[in-house]
C-alpha cells in the first residue's frame, strides 16, 4: 500500500466519521427539542387544569423529590 492510498484511506474514514458525528448531533438536538416542546405543552395543560403556573408546578416537584 503506499503512502497517498493510506493518505487518501485516512481522509475518507476520517470523512466518514464526520459526517455520522453530525447526522447523531442533529438527530440528538431533533429529539432534545421534540422532548421541550412536548414538556412546555404539558406544563401549560397542567396549569390550565390546576390553576398553578409554571413555575409553582416546578417549585412543587422540586419540594417533592426532597421528601
Amino acid at each position: 500500500m503506499t503512502r497517498a492510498t493510506q493518505a487518501n484511506d485516512t481522509w475518507f474514514l476520517n470523512t466518514a466519521a464526520k459526517q455520522i458525528r453530525d447526522d447523531e448531533l442533529r438527530r440528538a438536538e431533533r429529539l432534545n427539542g421534540r422532548v421541550a416542546m412536548l414538556g412546555f405543552t404539558i406544563g401549560l395543560i397542567v396549569e390550565a387544569f390546576s390553576g398553578d403556573g409554571i413555575l409553582k408546578q416546578i417549585a412543587d416537584l422540586a419540594l417533592l423529590s426532597q421528601r
